[in-house]
């Protein structure tokens, strides 16, 4: 069994499932199950599937959140490279295969920081999904030695706030644009 030897290594090579390792969760209302797994190369289809829904159901002041997520997922996750990007996908199983419920991805912005962003469907927002999904990328970063997550958001998203905040996250205002704030978490 061979696997990475950088302190940053997203996959175990050449084993067999090592990266297709899912944990399985209820939805506190609806009491659906879903699994949290960390997205691999063949999510491509799934994931256009949920960016697309995303994009449809985005108002307009939320089209560049979804741009952005979209391009971390597609241009750094997916893409592989030696950008160390890792992505995280929530995953409801239907009579037609697995459906992406949400994601959270990171891309390391410097060597010590990270860009963080998170997703999740509107049917499944009141369901904690999101919550797992970022605990899971905290989790992941700490693990491999990314010292600090940091997003921007709009500030009106209040249940992103709150979740961030209940996870340790400061909030920050940004100087250039009174509407977003900065959610930045110190990884020890």
């Amino acid at each position: 069994m061979t696997t990475a030897t950088a302190p940053h290594a997203r996959f175990v090579h050449n084993v067999a499932s090592g990266w297709l390792t899912r944990r399985w969760y209820y939805t506190p209302k609806s009491h659906r199950a879903y699994s949290v797994r960390q997205i691999s190369p063949g999510d491509r289809r799934l994931l256009a599937e949920f960016a697309l829904a995303l994009n449809h159901s985005a108002t307009e002041r939320d089209q560049a959140a979804v741009r952005e997520l979209s391009d971390m997922l597609f241009d750094r996750v997916l893409a592989g490279g030696s950008d160390l990007a890792v992505g995280f996908a929530a995953l409801e199983s239907t009579g037609g295969g697995d459906r992406v419920i949400g994601v959270a991805a990171y891309a390391p912005m410097s060597l010590e920081s990270a860009s963080f962003s998170v997703a999740v469907a509107a049917t499944h927002r009141d369901e904690q999904v999101g919550r797992i999904l970022l605990a899971t990328l905290v989790r992941h970063a700490k693990g491999v030695g990314v010292r600090r997550l940091t997003a921007e958001i709009l500030w009106s998203n209040r249940p992103m706030l709150v979740l961030a905040q209940a996870l340790g996250f400061s909030v920050e205002p940004v100087a250039r644009d009174r509407t977003l704030r900065r959610l930045v978490l110190g990884l020890k």
